[in-house]
């Protein structure tokens, strides 16, 4: 028995390595090869995830580029913003001046226009003061004119008689 059981420890040795041999030969060389093919892919695969990473951030520093563009135009919107609320706070305070020299003005011709009218009456007044006292003389040239006629028509008569 102890034959049968040396004679199948060597009969295991062997296969095993024989196993090992073809293992070692064949398989190995096998995994070796495909090791080779997965490290050139992963070079690849490297150079296309750093081609990507490279793309990225030109397109990251773009970004940059266009968010400090866009920072420029908010600030000079903003500039632009501040001198035309300037110019308009300008026109405005043009336009208040401008406005409380108009209220002057009318109220100057305001007073103007009552002055005017009051002398308008007052000239009316006097002239209706004359427009009477005339009539009143006229009247008495009249009432003259009238007695003298008469006393004409008087004289004429005795001087005909």
């Amino acid at each position: 028995m102890d034959i049968i059981k040396d004679r199948g420890v060597w009969i295991f040795l062997t296969v095993l390595t024989l196993t090992g041999l073809y293992y070692w030969t064949v398989v190995d060389y096998d995994r070796v090869e495909k090791m080779g093919d997965l490290q050139e892919s992963d070079f690849t695969l490297s150079g296309d995830v750093n081609e990507w990473s490279e793309v990225y951030n030109r397109l990251e520093l773009k970004y940059i580029g266009i968010s400090k563009h866009v920072k420029t135009l908010q600030e000079e919107t903003n500039i632009h913003y501040r001198a035309y609320n300037a110019k308009v706070d300008s026109v405005n305070n043009t336009f208040e001046r401008l406005e409380f020299k108009l209220d002057q003005i009318n109220e100057t011709l305001s007073d103007r226009l009552e002055d005017l009218n009051e002398s308008l009456e007052s000239l009316s007044e006097e002239f209706s003061s004359y427009k009477r006292t005339t009539q009143r003389d006229v009247r008495k040239i009249n009432k003259s004119l009238e007695s003298l006629k008469e006393d004409i028509d008087t004289i004429k008569k005795e001087l005909d008689d």
